[in-house]
């Protein structure tokens, strides 16, 4: 599936609410580690918050015709050390294993090292979510550590892999 990203804006408040909030995907929730559902109110203060933070790149992931699949944000961004955070969701379980996360993930590689000049993005992973865990691989992100119980959900504990893709790493891999 082809896709674009773009910066998500106040504008599509009401578009991403209705995309990944409204009646949200409770498969998707759980890879994400989501535990409440945000009401209307909160997801548009969320989003008014942080289109404004200069700490953070957030972008839509969209398709061809305007439509919102997920997100992909950068996230803590340290200028001074060169690194921050990454996290991505695709609002509909129906949606993955269709190269879209892998797509999203290198566009947002490319900004983080090519356009904001970073050094390192790092994420964090669930260890019930191998599927995303082979796509971090297969875009270039290493494991380097594990919360062991780091997380908390459906009344049991799970691991966490911290992973993370250094500027030199990227540029062999994709320059």
């Amino acid at each position: 599936m082809e896709i674009k990203l773009g910066k998500l804006s106040i504008e599509d408040k009401e578009k991403y609410w209705n995309s990944g909030f409204k009646n949200p995907d409770k498969e998707v929730m759980y890879y994400t580690g989501t535990i409440n559902n945000p009401i209307k109110e909160q997801v548009y203060s969320y989003i008014e918050r942080i289109v404004e933070d200069d700490s953070r790149e957030d972008f839509i992931i969209c398709d061809l015709d305007n439509n919102i699949l997920g997100e992909v944000v950068l996230n803590d961004i340290d200028y001074d050390n060169r690194s921050c955070g990454f996290r991505i969701a695709i609002f509909n379980k129906d949606l993955c294993g269709q190269g879209i996360g892998y797509k999203a993930t290198l566009e947002v590689l490319r900004v983080a090292f090519e356009e904001l000049k970073l050094h390192r993005v790092e994420l964090e992973v669930f260890d019930y979510n191998p599927r995303a865990k082979r796509m971090y691989e297969k875009a270039g992100f290493k494991v380097e550590g594990l919360k062991r119980d780091g997380i908390f959900i459906e009344n049991e504990y799970k691991d966490v892999y911290i992973m993370s893709i250094l500027e030199d790493e990227y540029k062999k891999i994709f320059i």
